[in-house]
């Protein structure tokens, strides 16, 4: 999708200023594959999908009955009207929900209230109760959530103490019945139907590939997602870690705790297929052999005593062919991941790091580098311009490497991290992650695999980064992250302010960076090894706070899109089968995945 015809769709939160959401295409490249691969990526995109409908009801089950509800109203409104809900039923598909993670408030309708009671006086008889909450939802301004529906609303402190180590199963949810009681209900129960549908796709793709690897993490993907067992999910982990096919999945019913604000406790459903983007292989091998170096001179005390060449985690740089679940949600795409999340599988096995191409070059081809010019002086953005796009996506890989290394304190080795430091520990460990993708940027210097120009351009991405996060109130992991860095680099004098044309620019003084990411870095991976849940809450309250540059950055971003659409081709199919053509949806919401129902 050219620049030209990038969609920019309007949309307002209560109490801030309006904004607007860019949708683009992802180009997918088919290439080189077999006619039964194309087979098998056909089932795999579909398969990937079901996860959608779970991710909803996991994040507000309204979703389905406020598009409903929508598509209704529309033939009843004025053609302004349906320009506006329109949008609002675009950003309902956007973000997943009516909610956005940043800042984390729900999307309104546009349409006064007393507008929308007019209109819905023409349908038919329906529920008065509900129609009055999704009233709500359209029209009030509403804060997301902490519980998400993984837990009952009025859930107390007392009633999760009671209920014990069970409700920290991440592949689940705290149900409260008809009587009051509380109980955990397994997500592959709840939603067994819906997965059902998945899993029929799971193995036809199993019983075409001749690739002995995914077909064995195909099987144990399907019994993980039949039961649910601990041990099902970790036979399915080890053989995802350990298959080599170009060809992958990354499917489950809990995968990344964000949603979960209450607690981190809980996954949500995820979907994703993808396929090795070869291009990069050369850059991929040299920072993975870097891994044991950067683990024995890393800043913090509890480092793996040995490191087994088969628990090195693997690095991918891949293409997405079709994502679904948490990975669409607003107002940010993912730009890597390091997976799997088990803290045991990734002592004992290792993990696998995913930094995501083609979706991030159709990203950078919405937003570009318009921050950048914005904040960096005009000499500093002229030297790093260029390499900006590649730098970001070098630490986006060093960053899910960070995931991956370290180990915990005795004291704390039982478990996941998560449930020592619970609700801090999102935001601890972004930041551990970001910090661990600046401080290993010199040793590739050192080694000439990248050169200066490149490394001061992951640090001022970084440094913009950090920058526009300042227009939201810190409440999300990855942006409580970013504004406590700011902070404490600004504190420690590696970034300074500057007046360049009547307009305040941040200037990194990379000499010195390293050494004071070096000690930052050594004190968060030190708080997250000992699970000390106290250290993690005064590091945030020390560093982490609503910046007087907020409304600043807010008016110098104000035309910038923030919230983007990707839309993603389907594999056309013809007498049941799939074929090569790529098939583009006419509108981001005709993606297929947004009009699966949930069946359980």
């Amino acid at each position: 999708m050219s620049a030209s015809s990038i969609q920019y769709i309007p949309y307002r939160q209560d109490g801030e200023p309006p904004r607007r959401a860019a949708i683009t295409h992802v180009e997918v490249n088919l290439d080189g594959l077999s006619e039964d691969e194309i087979q098998i990526i056909g089932h795999l995109v579909d398969a990937a999908e079901w996860m959608n409908p779970i991710f909803r009801d996991q994040f507000d089950p309204r979703t389905a009955l406020l598009i409903e509800l929508v598509d209704q109203l529309l033939p009843l409104a004025e053609k302004h009207e349906q320009t506006l809900l329109r949008s609002y039923l675009t950003m309902l598909n956007l973000q997943n929900s009516p909610w956005a993670l940043l800042p984390r408030k729900n999307v309104l309708a546009g349409l006064e209230k007393s507008r929308l009671e007019e209109l819905l006086k023409h349908l038919p008889e329906g529920d008065d109760e509900i129609r009055a909450e999704l009233l709500e939802l359209m029209t009030s301004g509403l804060s997301t959530p902490d519980t998400a529906n993984f837990y009952p609303q009025d859930i107390s402190e007392e009633e999760i103490e009671k209920i014990g180590d069970a409700i920290k199963i991440p592949n689940s949810s705290v149900i409260r019945d008809a009587e009051g009681d509380l109980y955990v209900v397994y997500n592959e129960d709840r939603y067994s139907e819906t997965i059902a549908q998945a899993i029929k796709h799971l193995e036809a793709a199993r019983d075409l590939t001749k690739d002995t690897g995914l077909h064995l993490y195909l099987d144990a993907k399907i019994i993980e997602m039949q039961t649910g067992f601990e041990e099902a999910r970790r036979i399915a982990d080890y053989t995802w870690v350990r298959h080599n096919s170009p060809i992958d999945i990354v499917i489950s019913t809990a995968l990344e705790v964000y949603i979960d604000n209450l607690k981190n406790f809980h996954g949500s459903a995820i979907g994703g297929v993808y396929l090795r983007n070869e291009e990069a292989e050369k850059l991929l091998n040299a920072i993975v052999e870097r891994v044991e170096y950067w683990e024995k001179n890393a800043p913090w005390t509890f480092k793996k005593e040995s490191i087994r060449p088969e628990t090195l985690p693997k690095l991918k740089f891949v293409d997405v062919v079709s994502w679904a679940g948490d990975q669409v949600t607003g107002p940010f795409t993912t730009i890597a991941q390091s997976l799997p999340n088990d803290e045991w599988v990734g002592k004992e096995v290792g993990t696998v790091n995913m930094v995501y191409m083609n979706t991030g070059k159709a990203v950078h081809g919405v937003s570009g580098n318009l921050a950048a010019e914005e904040f960096l002086t005009h000499d500093e953005f002229e030297k790093v311009k260029d390499v900006l796009f590649e730098a970001n996506q070098l630490h986006s890989a060093l960053h899910e490497i960070g995931h991956t290394t370290g180990r915990q304190a005795p004291e704390a080795s039982e478990g996941q991290p998560s449930n020592y430091i619970e609700e801090e520990y999102s935001f601890l460990e972004e930041s551990r992650a970001e910090l661990f993708g600046l401080f290993a940027v010199k040793k590739l210097v050192d080694d000439k695999i990248i050169d200066e120009k490149m490394a001061h351009a992951c640090y001022d991405g970084m440094l913009v980064t950090m920058v526009t996060s300042m227009k939201f109130d810190p409440v999300q992991a990855h942006n409580k992250a970013r504004n406590g860095m700011f902070h404490a680099f600004e504190k420690e004098g590696i970034i300074s302010r500057v007046e360049e044309e009547g307009k305040t620019r941040f200037v990194v003084h990379h000499k010195k960076a390293h050494k004071a990411v070096s000690a930052m870095l050594n004190r968060v991976a030190d708080i997250k090894a000992h699970g000390d849940k106290a250290a993690a809450t005064a590091l945030r309250e020390e560093l982490v706070f609503t910046d007087p540059l907020k409304a600043e950055i807010e008016e110098r971003t104000a035309d910038f899109p923030l919230g983007r659409g990707l839309v993603f081709p389907k594999l056309k199919k013809v007498d049941g089968r799939y074929t090569r053509e790529l098939v583009y949806p006419h509108t981001f919401s005709d993606q297929e995945k947004f009009s699966l129902e949930l069946l359980d």
